[in-house]
């Protein structure tokens, strides 16, 4: 069974451009843990400074215990990053969907 896992972040105003850098390092992090189908977009109607990133996973287990591992204990770089993400944005949430075809 595949998952498509969706992060929808509202970023304060003018910082895509930030959290998209950051995103790229996320994403690249993430390609080396085997997720390697990954979509980026980012809003051109309703609501302004949305980033949306959208990949899939094949055991959500495997997948929440990658994310336990990454906030537990980080390594100086990887807080770096977390704050960094946290100071640029206002909100954020996590859609998960079952794979279908």
């Amino acid at each position: 069974m595949r998952y498509m896992i969706r992060e929808v972040y509202n970023c304060k105003r003018g910082k895509v451009p930030a959290v998209l850098e950051d995103l790229k390092t996320i994403i690249e992090v993430m390609k080396r843990q085997g997720v390697t189908k990954h979509g980026v977009y980012v809003d051109i109607a309703e609501h302004m400074d949305t980033v949306l990133h959208q990949y899939e996973v094949d055991s959500l287990d495997q997948y929440f215990s990658w994310e336990r591992g990454i906030y537990a204990g980080p390594a100086p770089e990887t807080r770096q990053l977390i704050d960094r993400y946290n100071d640029n944005t206002l909100a954020g949430r996590r859609e998960i969907y079952e794979v279908v075809f």
